[in-house]
C-alpha cells in the first residue's frame, strides 16, 4: 500500500459518489449549447448509468468571451432562475436521476450574474452560486464567498473559476470543511498543472473542475479538466479535446491521529509543488500585483 493510499484509503469511504465532468465545445448560439448538453447527459447515462453527478463548466450555455461585444452579448443570453433553460435541465436532471450543475448567464431585477446551478434528481434547483470575483466589470459580484448543498450526503461547495484567486474565498472554503468542491471553469491553460496542483493541495477535499474545449471568436481554450482527491492527487485528467471524465470519489472518515498526519503531508507536498514550480508561482505573484495596481489607478478620482 502506498503513502498516499494509506493516508486516504477511498475503498473505506463512508460515502461515494459517480461523478462525470465535462468539457464541452460551445456555440455563440445558446439553443445550441443546450442540445450538445442534451446529448452529452445521454450518452453519459448511457455508457455510465450509475452516475450521480454532472458538472458542465462555467457560463457553459454560451461563449465565454465574444471580444468587441461582450458585455451585449451576455446582456441578450441572460436568462432568469428559475427560467426555460433550468427547467429544460430540471426535466434532464429528473428523467436521468442524475444531480446536474452548469454554468449560465443570470438576470434579475438586481443585475446581471455569471451563475452556477445545481439541480438535483428530482428536478428541483438546490443551488444557485453567482460567481463572487470579477475580471469581467459587466457581471455584478455575487454576494455569497462559497455556496454549500448536499449532494446525496456529500458536503458540496461551488465557487466559480477566478473566486479561487481571492483570499476571502479560500479561507471560506478551508473553514467550510467540505467534502467535495465544484470549481466550473473557463481557462484556457494551466502551464505543468501548477495551479490544480496547487488546488489539490489546499482545501483538504475532492475538487471537481469543468470546462469548455475550442475556438471561440479568436480564443482558443484547450479544455483541460481534473478530479483530484484530498491528498492532493490528480485521479483523472484530460485537455486538447471535447470530453468528459468519469470518476467515483470516496468521503473517508478518518481518526484525528491520520487525518493530522495527512494535512501535514499535503501542505509539505504544496510547499515542494511550489518550490519545483517557483517561476510560475512569481509570474502568478506578478500578475496578481499587477493587476490590483491597475485596479488601484482605475479608482483614483480624476486629477484637476
Amino acid at each position: 500500500m502506498g503513502l498516499k493510499r494509506f493516508l486516504y484509503d477511498t475503498s473505506k469511504a463512508a460515502l461515494k459518489l459517480k461523478i462525470a465532468s465535462v468539457s464541452m465545445i460551445c456555440d455563440e448560439n445558446p439553443e445550441k449549447n443546450l442540445l450538445k448538453m442534451t446529448k452529452l447527459i445521454t450518452v453519459i447515462k448511457e455508457n455510465h448509468p450509475q452516475v450521480e453527478l454532472i458538472v458542465f463548466g462555467e457560463t457553459i450555455t454560451g461563449w465565454f468571451f465574444n471580444f468587441d461585444k461582450t458585455a451585449e452579448y451576455h446582456h441578450r443570453i441572460a436568462e432568469n432562475i428559475p427560467g426555460e433553460t433550468t427547467q429544460l435541465i430540471s426535466e434532464l436532471a429528473d428523467k436521468n436521476n442524475v444531480y446536474i450543475c452548469f454554468g449560465i448567464s443570470e438576470k434579475d431585477q438586481q443585475g446581471f450574474y455569471n451563475s452556477q446551478v445545481l439541480i438535483d434528481t428530482e428536478g428541483k434547483i438546490v443551488a444557485v452560486h453567482r460567481k463572487t470575483k470579477m475580471r469581467e466589470k459587466f457581471f455584478t459580484p455575487g454576494e455569497v464567498l462559497v455556496t454549500i448543498a448536499k449532494i446525496k450526503d456529500v458536503k458540496t461547495g461551488i465557487v466559480i473559476c477566478y473566486d479561487v484567486q481571492s483570499k476571502e474565498v479560500n479561507k471560506a472554503l478551508k473553514k467550510s470543511n467540505l467534502d467535495l468542491i465544484i470549481h466550473s471553469l473557463a481557462d484556457d491553460e494551466d502551464p505543468r498543472e501548477f495551479g490544480i496542483g496547487h488546488l489539490a493541495r489546499s482545501y483538504n477535499a475532492w475538487i471537481v473542475n469543468a470546462n469548455r474545449y475550442g475556438e471561440e471568436g479568436g480564443h482558443f481554450w484547450d479544455g483541460w479538466l481534473t478530479i483530484t482527491n484530498p491528498v492532493g492527487e490528480i485521479c483523472v485528467k484530460g485537455k486538447e479535446k471535447e470530453q468528459y471524465l468519469y470518476h467515483e470519489i470516496g468521503i473517508v472518515k478518518q481518526k484525528l491521529v491520520k487525518r493530522t498526519i495527512r494535512k501535514i503531508y499535503v501542505k509539505l507536498a504544496r510547499v515542494i509543488h511550489i518550490t519545483k514550480n517557483i517561476d510560475l508561482a512569481l509570474s502568478t505573484i506578478f500578475d496578481r500585483f499587477k493587476a490590483k495596481k491597475q485596479k488601484s489607478k482605475r479608482n483614483q478620482p480624476p486629477k484637476d
